[in-house]
């Protein structure tokens, strides 16, 4: 989602038509909504003004107002009888004195002009932007995803490019995160990069080139789940869970775990990385090897190596 640049300047030709709508809409947010409604309700009635040419143009003021309103309730459901401000659209066209199918009609025309749907981030009420899914659902390297989730650096990264209206959990602090994230990672950037460096160079020596016949080669993985969200009863019956792999040495890592996921039968799409060389799970001193979104995240420690690069007889 990008950051929203909605105003509610209107070109001087449709300023009166504008000011008729509005005056209508306005009341009934006063009377039936609130005034974050009738900010988001004026906000869609100037995009449509500032259009060439302008649909608002023909028709009367009220049939517009009460399609424009219809229109930005279907996306906040507001019909929904469990949400509040709740009304029903029949009492929503009686209210602006026109027919069902005349508010239905500029409804579609209004969602359609702007691209409007149910759970659109653009013309979402700010009030519910937190629990609006559809808000921090972005694409990373092909993959959807719950921005929520991801690491904080990853989460700054997305708010400075503007595709989320700010840092989760952070509201109101978003702009001062962003400045000292910023302010950190011009100081540390060269610290990180060389540190990255010089683990690629200790590995690059300590490595030989793979032979053809060591990428050709299939090695075979024994793949167990050591915790997670399991049940007593499904852990009594099952005390190992444990998956055999075979694969070849010139596939990545990024192969490697869509076996797994295969193989253990999930298809939810995460972030995920690989701990190599270390004592046990979580050893701060193994070599970790993550999504290329994690080089560009600037949060933490960089990756020793991008999975999708990384082939498999290197570390067997």
């Amino acid at each position: 989602m990008a950051k929203s640049k909605k105003s509610e300047t209107v070109p001087k030709a449709m300023e009166d038509k504008f000011n008729h709508i509005v005056e209508l809409t306005d009341e009934f947010s006063r009377q039936h909504l609130n005034e974050e409604y009738a900010e988001l309700i004026r906000k869609a009635t100037a995009a449509l003004c500032r259009k060439r040419p302008s649909p608002l143009e023909k028709g009367q003021a009220k049939t517009w107002a009460g399609g424009i309103t219809h229109a930005i309730g279907m996306v906040n459901f507001l019909f929904d009888s469990s949400q509040n401000p709740h009304i029903s659209a029949s009492n929503l066209y009686q209210w602006f004195g026109i027919g069902a199918s005349t508010g239905q009609g500029k409804s579609k025309l209004v969602r359609n002009t702007l691209k409007m749907r149910q759970f659109d981030p653009d013309w979402c009420l700010p009030s519910r932007i937190d629990d609006n899914p559809m808000v921090w659902l972005l694409s990373v390297n092909g993959l959807l995803m719950d921005i929520r989730q991801a690491p904080l650096g990853a989460q700054v990264e997305a708010f400075r490019r503007g595709l989320i209206p700010y840092i989760p959990g952070h509201k109101e602090d978003s702009e001062a995160i962003l400045f000292q994230f910023q302010e950190g990672l011009s100081l540390n950037q060269g610290t990180s990069r060389k540190t990255a460096k010089t683990k690629s160079a200790n590995r690059a020596s300590a490595t030989q080139p793979p032979s053809s016949e060591a990428l050709q080669a299939v090695y075979v993985l024994d793949v167990s789940i050591i915790s997670g969200p399991i049940s007593e009863k499904f852990l009594k019956k099952n005390p190992e869970i444990t998956r055999t792999i075979e694969i070849r040495g010139d596939q990545t890592l990024a192969d490697l775990h869509a076996m797994i996921f295969q193989a253990f039968n999930r298809f939810e799409e995460h972030m995920y990385e690989f701990q190599l060389k270390g004592k046990g799970p979580n050893d701060p001193n193994a070599d970790r090897y993550g999504l290329a979104m994690a080089f560009q995240s600037g949060f933490g420690d960089l990756p020793t190596g991008d999975v999708a690069q990384t082939q498999i007889e290197r570390w067997i």
